[in-house]
């Protein structure tokens, strides 16, 4: 498999795997949990071409993506804002992209010596 032209590694699948199957890195911080809804998807931090340096992001925080039939406004309120309406106020609420990144890091890391 292949992503933004470059082929996966099995350390990358499994990367890609693990983080689909966890919660959004921004929505754990609002004590939101999405684990198993199928909604958390996969956001490189710094270019496609490092799949190391990727985080869980939900359809909402990474796209901007409504679900469960909410508005724009009511997504917002709720969960925080977009990365995809800007990475400053993302930022300044969840924390830069090395903080989050070691937050994903540290899951990771956990799930496999469980």
């Amino acid at each position: 498999m292949s992503f933004g032209g470059k082929s996966l590694t099995k350390a990358d699948e499994a990367r890609r795997t693990a983080i689909h199957a966890g919660n959004c890195r921004a929505c754990e911080q609002r004590g939101i949990d999405l684990t198993g809804q199928g909604l958390v998807q996969w956001h490189h931090l710094k270019g496609r071409k490092r799949h190391d340096l990727t985080i869980g992001l939900c359809y909402w925080h990474h796209q901007a993506g409504l679900f469960w039939g909410h508005s724009h406004e009511e997504m917002r309120d709720h969960y925080g804002p977009s990365l995809a309406e800007g990475s400053k106020p993302f930022h300044d609420e969840f924390g830069s992209d090395d903080e989050l990144l070691a937050a994903q890091n540290r899951l990771l890391e956990g799930a496999k010596a469980a």
